[in-house]
């Protein structure tokens, strides 16, 4: 029962394409619309940027794949909306190193989180059978430990880089 929990490359494959098409979609999307932009300087906290991306990955994984799926597209979709605005406002050099750094992890925790709630999904069906199999659910609860240590690097990345960068001045 086991290996219906285990990872295949042609899963994540599938899963960043849908991604990547998301945030192209959200990119053109952008291109498209004629918006007055501004600038938003709202403080941003280490501890505010983790907990916020663990609690939605979290309550995503439990809500399964049929949330987290069209969830984490969408968000793939405001990415690609919030890099293209991103550089009309600040330019591609700082758009840039705004992202480079720690917009990769996140994705990574976005693949991985569609992948735990598939496999809760699974775990959820199993229980409806009334079949609890104790290893399974610590395979689930290790995506979720990856979730926590992904999400958590990324938001020091985020926060530090953007502090070397010089905060919110630098983006003015």
């Amino acid at each position: 029962m086991v290996s219906t929990y285990n990872i295949k490359m042609a899963e994540i494959y599938k899963i960043s394409l849908f991604l990547l098409i998301s945030v192209v979609m959200g990119v053109f999307f952008g291109s498209i619309l004629d918006i007055d932009l501004t600038i938003n300087r709202e403080h941003i906290s280490m501890t505010g940027i983790f907990w916020n991306n663990l609690s939605i990955g979290v309550i995503l994984v439990l809500l399964t794949s049929l949330v987290s799926y069209p969830i984490i597209l969408f968000n793939g979709f405001f990415l690609g909306l919030n890099i293209f605005f991103a550089i009309q406002l600040f330019g591609s050099y700082k758009t840039f190193l705004t992202l480079i750094f720690h917009t990769p992890l996140e994705i990574i925790g976005w693949i991985l989180c569609i992948i735990a709630s598939k496999r809760m999904f699974i775990f959820y069906r199993s229980l409806l059978k009334k079949q609890l199999n104790i290893n399974v659910l610590l395979y689930i609860l290790k995506f979720v430990t990856g979730l926590i240590l992904i999400y958590l690097i990324a938001a020091i990345i985020e926060y530090n880089v953007f502090q070397l960068l010089g905060g919110s001045e630098w983006l003015s």
